[in-house]
């Protein structure tokens, strides 16, 4: 990924990770969405197609994560700009089990298609990100579902970026100068009954109508990722 975020970075960041799974855990028994739909006054409210999976025999869950090892789906939040979700774990996703320790790591950027890539950033629509929630939701043989994971935060005050560009809308995330990244978030342990967790990532954008015009649309758009959990042989 081009600038300061890189989508398939391992570099340890033991303490800061730590810290975030913790915050995260922490807000397991909060309700997912509410706070950040109520929030705010939205004109839009947009969310991206759950991905085809790929036929795989071993697979009782629709997860494209799970069988190719990451996951890159795409959103139109506007004429021409591009939502992007880039998530990937820290181990074998096929070792996803129920009571293995799940590790995933995401980049979100904006990318304005108006404009040629190699153009000048100021021609560029600027796109700020205010919120970020994402939520994990079990799939059991059983039909009982919990939250095993519940992120609800500002990006702002979990950026990895030290440098991170801001304003008054939240996080800038538009390509290439700006992004958001957040590594090493754990899944705790599933009851034994569970084939499958669904995350829904949510966030509070602000987008530029035109570039340098100053005016913005916000919106809360979702993205799903599903994630096959497998027993253990």
């Amino acid at each position: 990924m081009p600038g300061r975020f890189l989508p398939r970075t391992r570099t340890s960041r033991t303490v800061l990770a730590g810290g975030l799974t913790m915050l995260a855990l922490g807000l397991t028994g909060c309700s997912s969405f509410t706070p950040l739909i109520g929030a705010q006054p939205l004109q839009n409210v947009a969310a991206a197609t759950t991905p085809t999976p790929s036929a795989t025999p071993d697979l009782v869950f629709d997860s494209v994560f799970t069988d190719m090892g990451s996951v890159h789906p795409t959103l139109m939040i506007g004429d021409d700009l591009e939502l992007q979700l880039d998530m990937w774990t820290e181990q074998k996703t096929h070792e996803w089990y129920t009571d293995s320790e799940k590790l995933f790591s995401f980049v979100i950027n904006v990318f304005d298609r108006s404009v040629p890539a190699d153009a000048p950033f100021a021609a560029k629509r600027l796109v700020y990100m205010s919120n970020i929630s994402v939520t994990a939701t079990t799939s059991t043989t059983s039909g009982a579902s919990v939250s095993p994971f519940v992120l609800d935060t500002d990006p702002l005050l979990v950026t990895l970026d030290p440098e991170a560009l801001r304003s008054a809308d939240g996080l800038l995330i538009t390509s290439p100068k700006g992004g958001f990244q957040l590594e090493s978030n754990q899944i705790g342990t599933l009851s034994a009954d569970t084939y499958g967790v669904m995350l829904d990532f949510a966030m509070t954008i602000s987008a530029e109508s035109s570039a340098g015009a100053g005016g913005y649309t916000k919106q809360i758009v979702h993205v799903p990722v599903p994630v096959a959990i497998f027993p253990r042989a």
